[in-house]
């Protein structure tokens, strides 16, 4: 069986998965994007306190 090689594949150009690097991780997405809405909730609550 003979197979014709394949050309490289070209990843995306977002800049998630540098070049020989490791790739974007999920877990480091999610948990930066659960700090955030932590943080907007306390400044909602203090805000809530400080104003009303």
């Amino acid at each position: 069986m003979n197979t014709p090689e394949k050309p490289e594949r070209e990843y995306e150009q977002s800049g998630l998965y540098p070049e020989n690097e490791k790739p974007f991780r999920v877990w480091a997405l999610l948990g930066w994007l659960g700090a955030v809405v932590v943080t907007l909730a306390a400044a909602a609550a203090l805000l809530d306190i400080m104003l009303l």
